[in-house]
Parts: structure tokens; C-alpha cells; sequence
């Protein structure tokens, strides 16, 4: 598998191989010691063909948010609320509120 990672990044880094007609792509894969079916994915394009061969499946995960932090949340949005509150009532009041 490290052949093949170090050949893509080859490939990235040198002009001349990434934009190589498919004979010479061939060439220099051979040259690289890629196995057939690698070579096969690489010319054809098909990224998820070499993924497979690779042993790389996809891979994902999803976040989702607990209940614990959904409740804390509302209290944070209850307490500014308060808050709010609180300055309005004083201000209706003429009582100027200080910052704590």
C-alpha cells in the first residue's frame, strides 16, 4: 500500500507524470512495482475501485448532541432572558442597572 501512496504523491507533486499520456502512466507505474489491478484503477479514473483495493472503505461519524447539553443550553437562554428582564424593569423604573 505505501507504494502506492508514495507513487499518487509522485504523481501530485510532478507535472510531467500527472498530466503523462496513459502509456507512460503505465510505464511509470510499472516502474513503481504497483500491482495490475491498481494500475488498472488508477488509469481508469476510479477512485473508489482503488479505495476497495487500498482496504479504504468510507468512512463517516455523526455528532449529535446529548440531552445534558440541550438542557443547558435552554437554561443559558432562560437566564438571559432574566437577565433582559431585569434591565428592562429597572430601566422602566429609572434605575440604572451596573454591570456585575
Amino acid at each position: 500500500m505505501s507504494d502506492v501512496i508514495d507513487f499518487l504523491e509522485r504523481m501530485g507533486q510532478d507535472a510531467q507524470l500527472r498530466d503523462a499520456s496513459p502509456e507512460e502512466m503505465a510505464q511509470a507505474m510499472e516502474e513503481a512495482g504497483l500491482e495490475p489491478a491498481v494500475r488498472s484503477a488508477i488509469l481508469d479514473g476510479r477512485a473508489g475501485r482503488l479505495q476497495d483495493l487500498l482496504g479504504q472503505g468510507a468512512h463517516f461519524s455523526i455528532l449529535m448532541p446529548g440531552e445534558e447539553e440541550e438542557e443547558e443550553e435552554q437554561e443559558d437562554e432562560d437566564e438571559e432572558r432574566e437577565q433582559e428582564g431585569d434591565e428592562q424593569l429597572a430601566a422602566s423604573h429609572g434605575i440604572r442597572a451596573s454591570a456585575a
